[in-house]
Order: structure tokens, then C-alpha cells, then sequence
């Protein structure tokens, strides 16, 4: 079944062509009536349209493709003579003889341009075709190739930004699954362990934290499918992964968390500061409250949202997950395909300190 999508642009092209000719054949009749009268011009330029049309379109379905885009233009200048040559001969040798056979007798001054003759002298009219029938082949010429190049690299380039605007939004697509497959299923298994022995001792916390989990992963497998999602929504979701990560040690007091001036209500793309909160508390060594800690802020400003995250390094090289360095590139291209020259991002290590700032202006 043929995509009513793909009939419409279709007819779009076909009327773009249309009425591109059109305008061009107006042009001609248009040159020619200030000489002829209009029937006359009518027929003149409905002759001359034929071979610009295969010229034109020569040059648009294979000249460009092949050699144009590919900036092979030696190539394509050659064939731009070659199409010279070919209307120059059309205009002195093919023309008149169509002209003949098809046309009533010509007016005395046609037949002048037609090289006939009844054999009595006359002085030449004056006609630009056949005393400068070289230029008036070549300004042709140049004039279809011209047109007929702006016109297809327009259409080029109208599709190139379609194609693009389509890859950005399957990228965006897929750079989101990556990011949902990528939940670390280390921290879901830890997460249900956790639970399970808060309902070993009938802990009042073991509901709560069943109901923090299961917002966790509503949010993931409905909200995330949404381009945009409420600020809000990312900071719960954010405040849940954090209070599971904490049910690791009794009382953890090395974290600080700091939310308390950002505006809910404003839309960000989802899933897109968890990287950075995982990454810290994978390399923190957060259960060690002595040493280590993790500080992270937020805030919206001017329809900016400012976030800081930092935490510590512990002195021994600790095994780490392969995925967190896949997880912060995936970020980083998604910042760059979502807020192209709306963000900035600076990741610094120095110090036994990792830290990540993030602005974003969200208007």
C-alpha cells in the first residue's frame, strides 16, 4: 500500500516542476513577443523547450549526481560543452527543418532566419539567432544549467535536512534505549536485596521503599518515551535512585543533595543527569562515610538549569564498571544532539575530586 505521504511529496514535485517550466516558457514567449507576435513566440518557444528540458534534466538526474556533488568538475565541465554543442547544432540544423514541416509558410522575415529564399534579393532582417547564433546557444546553455543546478541542489539540500532532522530524532531514539538498556541491573539486583532483607526483620521502611522502586522503573518504561519530561519528574526519580543507594549502610550522612531551588515545571529531556549520579556513586566508594562523600546541586535560573555534581576519588584504584564510561559518552552525545549550542558541559578530575558542571539554557 503506497504511503499517502509519499503520493503527497510526489505531487509536490511534479507541481514544483510544473510550474517551474512554466515560468520558464513564460520567460521565453516573453523575449520572443517583443519581435513576434504571440503566436508566433508561443511556437518558437515551445520548439526551443525541448532540448533545454533534456538538457536540463541531464543535467539533473546525472550530471549532478555523478559529478557536481561529487565535485568532479572537470568532468561536469566537459559535459556542459558537450550540451552546448548539442543545442548549438539543434538551433542551426534540427530547428529549421522542424520549422518547415510542421508550420505554415513563415512571414518574409522568418524565412530570412529560416534560410530560405524565393530568389528575390531582399536585405537580411536582422535576427540575433542567426548572427550571433554561437552566443545566443551559449548564454542558453548556461542559463538551463544555471537554473536547472540551483533548482536540483535546492531539492539536495531539502532532502539532506530531512534525512538529518530524521537521524537526529532516530538517534535521539536510540541513544535513549541505549541509556534505559544501560540501567545498571547491578543496582536493581542490590535494590531487590535490600528489600527482601527489610522484609526479613518487617522493617516499616520495606513499603516505602518497594513504592520508591516501582516509581523508578514506571518512570523509565512510560515517561522516559516522551521527548520532554517535568523537571520534576527526573528529580523524583533522581531522590528514589538516591534513597535506594542509601539503604547500602544504616545511616549514610556522606551524601548531600541539594534541590531546593529548581522550578519543577520546566521540561527536560529525560534521563539525562542519572549518568552523572550513578557515575559518582560507582566510583566514590560511598560506604566508606570517613573518606568518602558525594555532593550534587541544582538549580533553575533565567530558564537556565545549573547542575554540580562532585565526589570523591578513593586513594586505591578501585575495579570499575565498564559501562560508566560507555554511560557519560552517551550523555554527552545526547546533550549535543538535544541542546546543540544550549549547553555546556566541564568534567574535571584533579585532586581526588571528580566533578561534572552542566548548564543548559531550557528555552
Amino acid at each position: 500500500m503506497k504511503s499517502p505521504f509519499n503520493i503527497n511529496k510526489r505531487r509536490y514535485v511534479l507541481l514544483s516542476h510544473l510550474i517551474f517550466w512554466g515560468g520558464y516558457l513564460s520567460l521565453s514567449v516573453f523575449v520572443f513577443s517583443g519581435r513576434e507576435n504571440f503566436n508566433l513566440a508561443l511556437q518558437l518557444s515551445l520548439f526551443q523547450i525541448i532540448p533545454q528540458m533534456a538538457i536540463a534534466y541531464f543535467n539533473m538526474e546525472i550530471l549532478i549526481p555523478r559529478f557536481f556533488i561529487k565535485k568532479k568538475y572537470l568532468h561536469y565541465a566537459g559535459y556542459t560543452l558537450a550540451s552546448f554543442v548539442a543545442l548549438y547544432l539543434f538551433y542551426d540544423v534540427v530547428m529549421p527543418q522542424i520549422y518547415r514541416a510542421v508550420m505554415p509558410p513563415p512571414p518574409e522575415e522568418v524565412r530570412h532566419w529560416m534560410r530560405q529564399s524565393d530568389g528575390v534579393p531582399r536585405k537580411d532582417f536582422f535576427n540575433p539567432m542567426r548572427k550571433m547564433r554561437i552566443v545566443y546557444a551559449l548564454t542558453q546553455t548556461l542559463a538551463i544549467f544555471f537554473l536547472s543546478t540551483a533548482f536540483k541542489t535546492s531539492q539536495i539540500a531539502i532532502r539532506r535536512e530531512k534525512e538529518a532532522s530524521d537521524l537526529k530524532s532516530e538517534n535521539l531514539n536510540s541513544e535513549l534505549k541505549f541509556l534505559r538498556s544501560q540501567i545498571n541491573p547491578h543496582f536493581l539486583f542490590n535494590a531487590l536485596n535490600n528489600i527482601y532483607s527489610l522484609s526479613i526483620i518487617k522493617s516499616d521502611k520495606t513499603p516505602e521503599t518497594i513504592l520508591k522502586l516501582s516509581e523508578m522503573l514506571r518512570y523509565i518504561i512510560y515517561d522516559c518515551n516522551a521527548e520532554k519530561v517535568p523537571l520534576s519528574k527526573e528529580l523524583n526519580y533522581i531522590d528514589n535512585y538516591i534513597s535506594l543507594q542509601k539503604l547500602k549502610v544504616e545511616f549514610m550522612d556522606n551524601v548531600t543533595v541539594d534541590f531546593t531551588k529548581a522550578q519543577g515545571d520546566f521540561l527536560i529531556a529525560p534521563m539525562i543527569l542519572i549518568p552523572f549520579i550513578e557515575n559518582c556513586f560507582k566510583h566514590s566508594s560511598i560506604e566508606d562515610q570517613k573518606n568518602s562523600w558525594i555532593s550534587m546541586t541544582l538549580s533553575t535560573e533565567n530558564d537556565e538549569l545549573n547542575f554540580y555534581i562532585a565526589n570523591s576519588l578513593p586513594a586505591k584504584s578501585q575495579s570499575t564498571d565498564s559501562t560508566s564510561g560507555i554511560g557519560l559518552e552517551n550523555v554527552r552525545r545526547r546533550l549535543q544532539l538535544i541542546y546543540p549550542d544550549k549547553h555546556t558541559l566541564d568534567i574535571t578530575q584533579k585532586d581526588m575530586t571528580f566533578s561534572v558542571s552542566l548548564k543548559i539554557q531550557l528555552k
